[in-house]
């Protein structure tokens, strides 16, 4: 089935050729048109009105739909590619990952937690930090809004916020598909049609197919040690097989209804579901280090000759840590495996499945928008449902030890009412907004037939599962409203609040279950034995965000802001996996609020007569009870500290000539949690996790003014620079992932009546290896697990559009 797809990719062979550093300009969008052979700049709402990203006093990166096309940007994540000041965190093998802004994030794997970067779509909240990663189809633009968002935008964007906003149906009939077949048998297809089915109405359909080979060659049992048995007796089943396939398909159905000038109504239905192999960790042997008291306070790579199961004071080598070995074989995990290097793209593990994990996602939406006549009504009602299932091996290697499944299921809904309008100098929004999740979830350990695992739980034969199981409820709802008033002419002051009202209701249970799927955790299954003691409570917390800003514009070209913002993110539970380690006490489960007084200030410059724009800003943020989530052992929980973040970005794009676009851009900051518990008593100042201090990022368009078979070429290039980082806020020394550069080119073209399209792309020209995603296991197996990001990946690409 798969390899007739991909003939069929190769027969229909995609990619856009669009300038691809030309941003896309709103439909009915009020920033003013660029001069002539100058920039064409996008609009953007991020303060619910459209206005040009160069009058907005909020540090934002935008991209158009078809810039995002023509870059070949495939995935919800992969914004972050272009933004510096933008990073992700990750979990699955990097299959579920997350946006960090400035260093704000959360990386905790527990699918009832929301994100302190909140992300929309089509002004709708996604509530869980599992669903950020999504295909992208169909798009007029995304806003990346960086800082504390929470006086206009619903819900806890103390870090920021990513909004991908639709193309919405229109009066116009409309066709367009793009298809692109790459390296290893990838396939992406996207389609639209646009219909109008009378004066008033109007039917949009577009759907996604993005599925490809998996990547990463199985060589089990390869890298074991020779007479040590990977087993007890048997192998789950199936069981070795190659990892990275990815299957998404999705669509969306909008209905718009406009009766009269001043009402529009638009009803959106939305379906995606995602095939994936199980989680494509590979594995670093590592060693623990140990304290005088047997506190694990550090860790380190192991080399090539390292024999000893964990290092203690005077470099000894240390055999306290429960169920560890005497010794290891030189540069091995505890179990005598050497995995494969990743520069190979070659692992070796039992528990690996080529179509084993699983998203969905319904969504359901109601939109109205109103001209009162003097003032603007905005209705936005919203229906969610996401549901998970995923698993993958713990230990990433031959080794059949145990392994990790999660099965969540997510439903909410919210209501959002904005009215807001202009009066001489006062423009202003006003609203309330409500939003009730139900979060269910479990999740632990796999420990199958056979495996190490088992056998401590005297299962040997039949296995078990180590399981929580939890659900939170919660029902938000506040009241906000924000004003400018133009007080002298070029100064404006703004002044906005939310205040939230917010109610949670969280039981939780540990119990060992019997292992009816050896591939899946059952948590409706017969119970064996309680793990951990079960945990209810409810709470109602009052909280508040909040900005104050001062802008200047001394001419239509410059704009000077300054302002203070204070964010907040509700708390939230810890769900700590039943490794062995004592379990949480009642007062570690609720973890409190977050909150964040952001002082930011920074300028937005166009020049040369509208042929470039420059851009700045700095930032201090300053945190109470941030969020910590810190991973140790097999598990982790969050803890409240403070924190702080301090530093500067800065953006120019350039048009030197007609037909060549330059742009570059730059983020550097520096964050620090304060007093973290790394191990029991020992405290220490560190940083945040996934948060490179240093980001770069440039690109290239040029379109050259010939005539090339009935229509324009365009040339393209883009790389980055991310400095290194930390996959775990204790800021162990094996937690260290270093940094790394990335390239990517294409060429494509369109004819001159902008029909049809062909296109080449690279991306990740250079083939660069790096690491993504990492789990510090060094006192379960001796080893960390670790991800990487996407190999070389080359496509060929046909489009055609019809209007």
């Amino acid at each position: 089935m798969r390899a007739g797809i991909g003939k069929v990719g190769i027969a229909l062979a995609v990619l856009v050729a669009a300038d691809v550093a030309s941003a896309q300009q709103a439909p009915n969008a009020g920033a003013p048109e660029a001069d002539e052979g100058g920039i064409t700049e996008i609009t953007v709402t991020a303060q619910r009105r459209a206005q040009s990203r160069q009058d907005v006093g909020i540090a934002i990166a935008a991209f158009g739909g078809e810039e995002l096309r023509a870059m070949n940007v495939q995935s919800s994540v992969d914004v972050a590619r272009l933004t510096p000041g933008v990073h992700i965190s990750g979990n699955v093998g990097g299959q579920m990952s997350q946006f960090t802004i400035r260093g704000v994030t959360q990386n905790d794997f527990n699918d009832a937690i929301e994100a302190p970067v909140a992300v929309y779509v089509d002004d709708s909240y996604i509530p869980n930090m599992q669903g950020q990663t999504f295909g992208l189809f169909d798009l007029e633009r995304v806003e990346v809004l960086k800082g504390p968002q929470g006086t206009l935008f619903g819900r806890n964007a103390t870090g920021g916020l990513v909004h991908y906003v639709v193309n919405k149906p229109s009066d116009e009939i409309e066709a367009r598909a793009d298809g692109t077949y790459g390296r290893f048998d990838s396939v992406k297809l996207e389609g639209t049609v646009n219909l109008p089915l009378g004066e008033k109405v109007a039917l949009r359909v577009s759907g996604l197919l993005d599925r490809n080979d998996s990547y990463w060659k199985n060589v089990y049992p390869a890298g074991a040690a020779g007479g040590v048995p990977v087993n007890l007796g048997g192998v789950t089943s199936p069981c070795c097989q190659d990892e990275a396939y990815s299957n998404t398909l999705a669509g969306r159905v909008q209905l718009q209804l406009k009766p009269n000038d001043r009402l529009t109504v638009r009803l959106v239905g939305a379906a995606a579901r995602q095939h994936l192999s199980s989680g494509q960790y590979t594995q670093t042997p590592t060693v623990a280090v140990v304290d005088a008291s047997g506190r694990v306070v550090d860790a380190i790579y192991a080399s090539p000759t390292e024999t000893r199961t964990a290092i203690g004071p005077g470099g000894v080598n240390f055999t306290g840590i429960p169920n560890s070995p005497a010794g290891r074989a030189p540069g091995a995990d505890w179990f005598g495996f050497v995995a494969p290097s990743g520069k190979s793209l070659t692992l070796s593990k039992d528990f690996a499945v080529s179509d084993l994990n699983r998203t969905e996602t319904w969504n359901a939406a109601l939109h109205v928008d109103y001209d009162l006549g003097g003032a603007d009504l905005v209705s936005v009602t919203n229906y969610m449902r996401f549901k998970k299932n995923f698993a993958m091996d713990v230990d990433a290697s031959p080794t059949n030890l145990v392994n990790y499944g999660t099965v969540g299921d997510t439903d909410s809904f919210s209501q959002e009412l904005r009215l807001s309008g202009s009066s001489g100098d006062l423009t202003w929004t006003a609203g309330a907004y409500y939003l009730n999740v139900d979060a269910k979830s479990s999740n632990g350990f796999l420990a199958p037939a056979y495996s190490i695992f088992s056998s401590v739980f005297g299962a040997t034969t039949t296995g078990i599962d180590l399981v929580n199981t939890f659900r939170l409820k919660t029902e938000s709802a506040s009241i906000f409203g924000q004003g400018e008033y133009e007080f002298s002419p070029g100064w404006k002051v703004i002044i906005g609040g939310r205040l939230i009202r917010e109610h949670q209701e969280y039981n939780f249970q540990s119990n060992a279950m019997a292992d009816a799927d050896p591939l899946r955790i059952d948590a409706n299954g017969t119970i064996l034995f309680p793990l951990q003691p079960s945990f209810a409570h409810r709470r109602t917390d009052t909280l508040w965000a909040g900005k104050a800003q001062l802008e200047y514009k001394p001419n239509r070209d410059l704009l000077l802001y300054v302002g203070v913002n204070r964010g907040v993110k509700g708390g939230s539970y810890n769900a700590k996996l039943p490794d062995g380690t004592p379990p949480l006490t009642a007062g570690q489960i609720p973890y409190k609020p977050e909150e964040m007084l952001s002082y930011e200030g920074g300028f937005k410059a166009t020049l040369l007569n509208g042929k470039a724009t420059f851009n700045g800003a700095a930032f201090y943020y300053d945190y109470s009870n941030y969020q910590a989530f810190t991973f140790s052992n097999v598990s982790g929980y969050v803890q409240n500290r403070d924190a702080r973040t301090y530093g500067a970005e800065l953006e120019l794009t350039l048009r030197p000539a007609e037909g060549l676009q330059l742009g570059a851009s730059a983020s550097v900051f520096n964050a620090r949690v304060k007093n973290l518990e790394i191990a029991p008593g020992v405290y220490k100042n560190v940083r945040p996790s996934f948060a490179p201090e240093s980001q770069f990022a440039a690109r290239v368009s040029y379109t050259p003014p010939v005539d090339v078979a009935g229509g324009k070429l365009t040339l393209g290039a883009d790389g980055s620079r991310t400095a290194g980082f930390y996959h775990n806020l204790r800021n162990f020394q094996s937690n260290w992932f270093k940094g790394y550069t990335l390239f990517n080119a294409r060429v494509g073209w369109e004819d001159d009546a902008k029909k049809f399209r062909l296109g080449f792309f690279v991306n990740n020209l250079t083939d660069k290896r790096y690491k993504t995603v990492g789990y510090d296991l060094s006192t379960l197996c001796g080893c960390t697990e670790e991800s990487y990001g996407r190999p070389r990946w080359w496509g060929l690409s046909a489009g055609f559009s019809f209007n």
